[in-house]
């Protein structure tokens, strides 16, 4: 006698990731009625599972949630009448030995300090888990790896955080589980409390600067851009902006990906490399590949037809810790013993959840 299918969120994900499938063909492939193929597919949607329905009866689970560039429409919010202060902070890597959550943190502090309420993040919040990166990370798992990032990503009163997904590190889940990381995380998040953090979209994300009433358009595009670095820190925003067409260029970019800081000005577009809170990896330093570790703020100002006129960008950098502890550099008094030594998240950790008693994604 064949063995009976059994219904779970794994033999479901596993049946309509291969191929889509209507909802009699999964119950009768399950031996289970249509209500409770609903039910599970339900569950699935509210852990962000990216369940693909059209129309018809067909159902499938999506592994490529790349819809292009997501608009954003003007927020009043992001303005002091016509003055755009923002921090930013990219490529954090967070479950990486490497991690620089103590710049993290500290980036945050300074941008509290400065009252800035507004913070973007280019993608790379988790390392997430790839055949080269198994030695380096200690949380494994697209659940643990989340839940880490949502308790230990720096909370400030009063700022916000917009951030969008790369489709590599946390993407690598995107692709081999089908599920929306972003909104995954911000919903681990607020199981904590903490509605601090906006999912802006998959890859890039374009935020309008000017009112509807202004006859200039300007734009903010956050992204997460592929390929290696380059030799010279701005050729690849150069080449990124060669490659739009007429009338798509944002005003402002912000990117991640690269482990860079950097400014340049191709093509009349403000484009901003958003560096990296986490120190070179051995990926990196195979291919020989610099990390710049910091932050930045940028202040922009608006004209009255809303184009952006002036636009001022200061980076934050880092180096060793040891270079700021006990000197007055950034690190002094409570802060260097609070950020003196790294936490390492495990079950021996006094006062953590124990990892094994999170529920594992993709393990």
């Amino acid at each position: 006698m064949a063995k009976r299918k059994v219904l779970t969120e794994e033999t479901l994900k596993r049946f309509i990731k291969r191929d889509s499938h209507s909802m009699l063909e999964i119950a009768e492939h399950f031996d289970v009625t249509p209500k409770e193929v609903n039910k599970m597919l339900l569950s699935m949607k509210n852990s962000n599972y990216n369940i693909l329905e059209d129309n018809s009866t067909m159902v499938a689970l999506g592994t490529d949630i790349n819809t292009g560039v997501v608009t954003h429409p003007f927020d009043p919010r992001m303005w002091q009448g016509d003055i755009l202060k923002f921090g930013f902070s990219s490529d954090n890597h967070m479950c990486n030995n490497n991690s620089r959550e103590d710049v993290n943190n500290l980036l945050y502090d300074i941008f509290a300090s400065e009252g800035i309420g507004l913070v973007y993040n280019g993608g790379n919040w988790i390392d997430g888990e790839h055949h080269f990166n198994k030695n380096e990370i200690f949380i494994r798992g697209c659940t643990n790896q989340l839940k880490y990032c949502a308790e230990h990503y720096p909370y400030r009163k009063g700022i916000i955080t917009k951030f969008v997904a790369g489709d590599d590190h946390e993407g690598w889940y995107v692709q081999r589980e089908g599920i929306n990381v972003g909104e995954y995380l911000v919903k681990h998040r607020r199981d904590l409390g903490m509605n601090d953090l906006e999912y802006l979209g998959y890859g890039e994300a374009d935020i309008l600067l000017s009112e509807p009433d202004q006859k200039h358009e300007s734009w903010l595009r956050v992204l997460h851009p592929g390929g290696g670095s380059a030799y010279a820190l701005s050729y690849t925003m150069q080449k990124l902006v060669e490659s739009y067409q007429g009338g798509e260029k944002p005003t402002i970019i912000l990117a991640g990906h690269y482990h860079k800081l950097d400014y340049s000005f191709p093509r009349e577009v403000h484009a901003i490399q958003m560096g990296t809170t986490c120190d070179q990896t051995l990926f990196m330093r195979k291919k020989k590949i610099q990390a710049m570790v910091g932050g930045g703020i940028v202040e922009a100002r608006r004209a009255a037809d809303g184009s952006i006129n002036r636009v001022k960008v200061e980076f934050i950098t880092f180096y060793d810790k040891s270079f700021y502890i006990g000197k007055d550099k950034y690190f002094k008094g409570y802060m260097a013993e609070k950020y003196k030594k790294k936490e390492v998240y495990t079950e021996k950790t006094p006062g953590k959840p124990d990892i094994k008693t999170f529920d594992p994604v993709g393990q």
